[in-house]
């Protein structure tokens, strides 16, 4: 009985030992794929967040420029802090000082205290001392001052509803909120509209 129980427990480990290299085999694809999905899922943010109001990334006293296609220096973005805001994808930037100047030589100058963007930058907020200045060659410069303003790059718009200030060279508009169109030059000044223009 003992040889039957022998000879039989041989049979299942020769059958088990053609088997184990292929187990050993399917078990090792097998941690390999949950490891591979383990960093896609890491890749993909499914790691551990920041909580939703705790920056994941911020820099102390940066400057950094962006460069157009064929490697001409573009926008110059500076401040004394900026972080990244995970839980609403925000970034936002203390004392913020942007100035662009384009291909046509258009200058453009930016500041406020606090300025927070959008995770694609289509909306861009300055917060306190917000002033926007635009000269471009052969016209007068143009200045926007407000508490807030809440500008749209892609459409080249500028809100505000807030007390704002436009002053295009002498001529000077005062009024409790505004709406400016870049594309077709159209200014809307709304409320208490006070207005200053140079005499003849």
């Amino acid at each position: 009985m003992r040889t039957g129980l022998a000879a039989r427990l041989g049979r299942l480990w020769r059958g088990v030992s053609t088997l184990l290299p292929l187990l050993l085999m399917a078990l090792l694809a097998a941690f390999s794929w949950w490891v591979a999905q383990q960093a896609l899922h890491a890749l993909r943010g499914g790691g551990p967040q920041a909580a939703p109001q705790q920056p994941d990334y911020f820099l102390r006293d940066f400057r950094t420029r962006s460069y157009d296609a064929q490697g001409r220096p573009g926008a110059l973005l500076s401040g004394a802090a900026m972080r990244h805001l995970p839980g609403d994808q925000t970034v936002r930037v203390e004392q913020p000082v942007l100035d662009v100047v384009d291909a046509r030589g258009v200058v453009t100058h930016a500041s406020a205290r606090v300025g927070i963007s959008n995770a694609d930058g289509s909306n861009v907020q300055l917060l306190g001392d917000a002033q926007v200045r635009r000269t471009a060659p052969g016209a007068l410069p143009l200045s926007i001052r407000s508490e807030f303003l809440n500008i749209f790059p892609d459409a080249q718009r500028v809100t505000s509803n807030q007390p704002t200030v436009v002053q295009r060279g002498t001529m000077r508009l005062a009024g409790d909120s505004l709406a400016f169109n870049g594309v077709d030059g159209t200014l809307s000044v709304q409320g208490r509209v006070r207005a200053a223009l140079p005499p003849n």
